[in-house]
């Protein structure tokens, strides 16, 4: 069978079609701020906006004709605020890129983002932008530029993507398919554990870190990207669009 493009670009046409930004903050000017720090990194043409927490629930915004938004947490206070808000968005919208960039001092906790539906929690410890390679390095990834746009044949067993097929087996495509399928496309140690039918008790985190470790070089030596990122101390997240189910 001859592979084209077109098995993997369809469902995300609408992404790639998106390229607007929002910065949000509990203040006007907090958001601007990081508004104008974002802006730097991305072409003329991609549109910035801001707006604040109370504005934005008062309006009820969708956030459709985003491509990332960036929720800017200054204050401890405005955690519960925050989380809230990442639920929302990604109820709202599961393509959106949702990136919590905490600025203030203090305790979070991180991990409540990530299973609201953040894909990135950065703790800044100076100023944002004192900090220029966190940025650098998201606005530089094959996840922003969406270089890859992979499809899972299960029927096939076998990843399809940039005229290239990668041949998986039955575990490996069990555990991609539930990252594809998962709304926070985050799979803790103990759900990856049960997908490879270890026993969830007893298994060696070792053996499960192992398989991960060689699905994801399997990807990246064919495809050139890092597909599942480890989520320290809970399990692993898989790039956010990176990869559709057939």
């Amino acid at each position: 069978m001859m592979l084209t493009g077109k098995l993997t670009n369809t469902s995300h046409s609408h992404t790639k079609e998106v390229t607007g930004i929002l910065t949000i903050g509990r203040t006007h000017s907090l958001a601007e701020g990081f508004r104008t720090l974002v802006a730097s990194y991305v072409a003329h043409d991609i549109p910035v906006d801001t707006m604040c927490f109370n504005h934005l629930f008062r309006k009820n915004k969708g956030f459709h004709s985003y491509r990332a938004v960036f929720i800017v947490i200054d204050s401890p206070q405005a955690f519960d605020e925050s989380i809230a808000l990442v639920e929302n968005m990604r109820a709202d919208n599961q393509a959106l890129i949702i990136f919590v960039a905490i600025t203030g001092k203090g305790t979070y906790n991180k991990m409540r983002y990530y299973l609201a539906g953040a894909d990135h929690c950065i703790k800044f410890s100076t100023l944002p932008e004192d900090n220029p390679d966190v940025l650098s390095e998201f606005f530089n990834s094959a996840e922003w530029h969406k270089q890859h746009s992979l499809l899972l044949d299960p029927t096939r067993m076998c990843l399809i993507g940039d005229y290239k097929k990668l041949d998986v087996s039955f575990p490996e495509m069990k555990i991609l398919e539930a990252f594809a399928e998962t709304k926070n496309q985050i799979l803790s140690h103990d759900e990856i554990a049960r997908i490879m039918g270890l026993n969830i008790t007893f298994y060696d985190p070792r053996a499960l870190e192992k398989s991960i470790s060689r699905l994801r070089g399997k990807i990246k030596g064919m495809y050139g990207t890092n597909a599942i990122q480890s989520i320290r101390g809970h399990g692993y997240r898989l790039v956010r669009g990176l990869i559709s189910t057939a």
